[in-house]
């Protein structure tokens, strides 16, 4: 039995790089706030598309700009199976950056733990107790009491059901991401202005694929719906993929390459736009709550959603029904963020034909997956 008793308003559990930056909204506000990481529950190192955008949302992240190793990267260019079948987006400022989710993670770590968020990192938790007053956790001899949850990190089904939260994602959308960093300069074929390579129906299916630049490594990664993995093994599927960088001229020494060694995640993409936000006494963000989006990018939505979770979060605490308060979580990301995490919603097997012949098209396309735009204007 727990033996230490801890007190906050806000108890935030998860270390998606967002969950950092929602701990330290809410101690800048002077909000009682405490964080709990469980052991193992962090995704691994990987390289990650950061939009530029991201450094306007909060002081935090734009301090935190001049500390990260990101690589810019000036658009995206479009590969086709067949070997001459390309055509790209370039700009002439860069439209994103590659940079290291574990940096970003570790920066914002820092950040608060310059604001003296108290913080802790358990083996397990286990709620307690869910009441009219607020929710206990118990962790590594210590039951924390708090007015509400914000969570960013996965919890067990037990832990769910007394939430109230839904017991799995929607079919359709989990999305096995797979992918291998592989370092050193050998395997790039080096550019001034370097573009994110990019399939978007890879094997003839609607699965995506990208080639990230970064400073002194690159990253090979497929997506697919998590229902074709037995179909369409992953390692193949990223095999395939390293052949046609390949045979477009874009990967050096891709025979070498071992992808059985590649990480697999199951990731919930573009799940904010399909599950509840709110469940009893919790608000749900970055992964937990789906905030990725179909190109697997979860910095910015992650941060995003942090952004907009500690501010509901602080005003639901003044009201005198905190959950009725925490309903406004659920309308104004899908109004602002719901185009950016969807990406284009033309038939893609309509549009890549055109894609490929169409500078016009190819540019529509680009701007929708890097910026939410409309392919239709």
């Amino acid at each position: 039995m727990p033996k230490k008793r801890a007190a906050a308003d806000v108890l935030v559990l998860g270390s998606h790089p967002s969950t950092y930056l929602a701990a330290v909204m809410l101690a800048q506000a002077k909000v009682p706030v405490r964080h709990v990481v469980v052991d193992g529950q962090g995704m691994p190192e990987r390289l990650t598309v950061v939009n530029p955008r991201l450094f306007e949302l909060h002081k935090t992240l734009a301090g935190i700009k001049k500390k990260l190793d990101l690589t810019p990267v000036y658009g995206l260019r479009f590969l086709a199976d067949e070997a001459g079948t390309s055509s790209e987006y370039a700009s002439q400022t860069p439209v994103a950056f590659v940079g290291s989710y574990e940096q970003l993670r570790s920066e914002l770590r820092s950040a608060a733990q310059k604001e003296k968020v108290p913080l802790s990192e358990a083996e397990q938790i286990e709620i307690t107790q869910l009441d009219e007053s607020g929710v206990s956790v118990a962790f590594d001899g210590i039951e924390a009491r708090s007015r509400l949850l914000i969570v960013g990190g996965p919890l067990p089904q037990s832990q769910r059901r007394i939430l109230g939260m839904s017991p799995s994602w929607d079919a359709g959308v989990l999305h096995r991401y797979t992918y291998l960093v592989l370092r050193g300069k050998k395997w790039r074929t080096d550019s001034a202005k370097p573009l994110i390579n990019m399939s978007l129906d890879l094997l003839g299916q609607l699965y995506w694929a990208w080639l990230l630049p970064g400073e002194d490594r690159i990253q090979v990664a497929v997506e697919q719906p998590l229902e074709s993995v037995q179909e369409h093994p992953p390692a193949k599927v990223l095999r395939h993929w390293i052949d046609v960088l390949g045979k477009h001229g874009q990967l050096a020494g891709g025979d070498g390459i071992d992808v059985e060694q590649a990480i697999g995640l199951d990731l919930p993409l573009t799940g904010a736009l399909a599950q509840e936000g709110v469940a009893n006494r919790t608000l749900l963000m970055g992964p937990a709550g789906g905030f990725l989006t179909a190109c697997a990018e979860d910095i910015y939505p992650g941060c995003w959603s942090a952004l907009f979770a500690a501010e509901v979060a602080r005003n639901a605490l003044d009201q005198p029904h905190l959950q009725d308060a925490l309903r406004e979580y659920r309308g104004k990301w899908g109004s602002t963020l719901g185009d950016y995490l969807r990406g284009p919603q033309q038939n893609l097997r309509f549009l890549l034909p055109l894609v490929y012949r169409n500078p016009v098209m190819t540019a529509r396309l680009a701007e929708a997956i890097l910026a939410g735009k409309s392919v239709v204007r």
